[in-house]
């Protein structure tokens, strides 16, 4: 997906926030917003937004400064104790493929990248409301029919917070799931390193990373390991939209489980703002 004039505006929020973040100094911060600003004055629109946030982010960050690891365990701790209550009022069905899919797409509300500053009730209120959010059932039934019938499922995960609801979604699959993860630090992404605050450590089969801070997944800048995973599998998720964004024109068996929760993708693909998507590309034929 290109990026949009739109775009710039949601960029140069995250520069702010990223800045302000990491340089307690105002001069520095304010030298790193300016050149952080520079680069998005000169791209072209040509390349997806996380093209231009990976630029942003190599600027301005050393080699492991990770600014939003407080936010990583503020949403890991929060989608606990929320799943913790869905299952005291029986919300949740762990036992519903239906029930885990719809906790796994509503934990992209936890997403510091967008909601910068994230209301804990409105996270509570909007998890709870995607269980009565209409979905279709049809692309519920091929995907799951697809989930069992693969042999691998490479499953790219998105925010902190939100992967303590993948870890629920795909507890039944843990044995044939490869799990995609970011090579550094970027926004409230999950890194390897990240993976014990979300529970899912030796969780699957294997874990490989997208080698920079890409915060989703761009096939030419991630290394040759994650990239035969990702071809190899029969059986592509990928959560959130940064994961949208750079995958959207892939050829692989593709299940996108996301929250729109910008004006340019609500507007390519014609939904209202904060829907649940569950968008399948590339599926076979029924």
């Amino acid at each position: 997906m290109k990026s949009s004039c739109e775009c710039l505006a949601c960029l140069s929020r995250n520069a702010v926030n990223i800045a302000s973040r990491l340089f307690a100094d105002k001069v520095l911060r304010r030298q790193h917003i300016q050149q952080a600003m520079q680069q998005l004055v000169d791209c072209d629109l040509s390349k997806t937004p996380v093209h231009y946030l990976l630029g942003m982010m190599d600027l301005m960050c050393q080699e492991n400064a990770d600014a939003y690891y407080k936010e990583k365990i503020q949403s890991s701790q929060l989608a606990e104790k929320l799943l913790e209550e869905l299952k005291k009022q029986a919300i949740f069905d762990p036992e519903s493929f239906e029930s885990r899919l719809r906790l796994a797409i509503a934990g992209n509300i936890l997403d510091f990248g967008i909601f910068g500053n994230l209301d804990i009730d409105r996270a509570l209120d909007t998890v709870r409301r995607a269980f009565t959010a209409q979905l279709d059932l049809q692309k519920i039934r091929r995907l799951q029919q697809r989930m069992e019938s693969a042999r691998t499922i490479f499953y790219a995960l998105d925010n902190c917070g939100e992967a303590v609801f993948d870890r629920e979604f795909m507890r039944p699959y843990r044995h044939k799931t490869i799990l995609g993860v970011r090579g550094k630090p970027v926004l409230n992404d999950v890194t390897a390193t990240d993976l014990e605050i979300s529970g899912l450590n030796d969780f699957a089969a294997r874990v490989v990373d997208n080698g920079r801070r890409v915060a989703g997944t761009i096939l030419e800048l991630a290394p040759p390991e994650f990239c035969d995973a990702f071809a190899s599998a029969d059986l592509v998720i990928a959560k959130g939209q940064g994961n949208f964004e750079t995958l959207d024109d892939t050829d692989q068996c593709t299940a996108f489980l996301f929250m729109a929760k910008c004006p340019v993708v609500t507007q390519l693909l014609q939904v209202e703002p904060n829907s649940l998507q569950i968008v399948l590309k590339n599926f076979p034929a029924e």
